[in-house]
């Protein structure tokens, strides 16, 4: 008679190394190896993105207090939001006084004036983490005048580290992901607005390391597929610290560690010829 073993991982068990540290080929730099054609086109799409970036600007600023439309007013082709889940508050209304700028409740986050600083079409990807952020993630995202039209998987791989976080609570299996939500606003089709947006290229998992051990970076992987899929120039990341900054992006958070952002000479960078879309050769490089 056969015997019936335990059909868990005892190496996983012991070591706490995750299955997908084995995926191939899962690294930005290794994609589209095995598909030179299509390597060649977005090494080339690239050199475009990097030659058409603004500088990289940077606001040391608390969200609570800044008035977000002094950035500009339905500006922005791409926001992405990035608040810490873990310092928002489970009541929805108040934050017992407190004027920590990294604590937030539901209803700051929704009053939050996306409305006003986001042009149409625009997207918006949203940091949702991977517990009750995706359910109060779906709410904002309709709060601010978002459909979600994508959800984007950031599985974490643990290659240079062992240590995993502590479990949540009330979490039935282990937490080695997390979501962001892509929402969309106005009308974009991929048949007519090619000048805009570009699809089916970037897929919707990303496998990155997990971030060290007390900092919340996210994969650089995501900047490279928002660059590539919508060609709108005028990008925001609210939430961020330094470790985002980036050329073509204006980071706003309080653990930003300096101020560079001017927004005269912001608007200065997309105008004619230019404009505010990567164009589809690489013209010249801005100064």
């Amino acid at each position: 008679m056969e015997n019936v073993g335990n059909d868990y991982a005892q190496h996983f068990v012991e070591t706490r190394e995750r299955p997908q540290n084995y995926i191939s080929d899962g690294s930005l730099d290794a994609q589209f190896q095995g598909y030179p054609k299509l390597h060649e086109l977005v090494r080339r799409k690239a050199d475009i993105i990097q030659h058409t970036a603004t500088p990289p600007m940077q606001l040391r600023a608390d969200l609570h207090t800044l008035d977000l439309t002094s950035l500009g007013r339905h500006f922005f082709d791409v926001i992405v939001v990035d608040p810490d889940w873990s310092h928002i508050d489970d009541d929805f209304s108040d934050t017992n006084g407190r004027a920590d700028p990294q604590r937030w409740n539901f209803n700051q986050l929704a009053n939050l004036r996306i409305p006003d600083i986001a042009a149409s079409p625009s997207f918006v990807f949203l940091w949702a983490g991977n517990g009750r952020g995706l359910d109060l993630g779906r709410k904002l995202l309709v709060k601010w005048g978002y459909r979600r039209c994508e959800d984007i998987v950031w599985v974490k791989t643990n290659k240079h580290s062992r240590a995993s976080s502590a479990p949540e609570p009330k979490a039935v299996l282990e937490h080695t992901k997390e979501h962001c939500l892509m929402g969309i606003r106005g009308t974009a089709r991929r048949s007519t607005d090619s000048h805009f947006i570009h699809c089916n290229v970037d897929t919707d998992v990303i496998v990155a390391e997990e971030s060290p051990q007390g900092t919340r970076r996210k994969p650089i992987e995501l900047f490279h597929i928002i660059e590539h899929f919508c060609l709108g120039r005028r990008r925001l990341y609210l939430f961020g610290d330094s470790h985002c900054a980036r050329p073509g992006w204006v980071t706003v958070g309080s653990n930003v560690k300096k101020t560079d952002f001017d927004v005269d000479t912001y608007r200065s960078y997309f105008a004619e010829p230019i404009g505010h879309l990567v164009p589809q050769d690489p013209g010249k490089p801005k100064d």
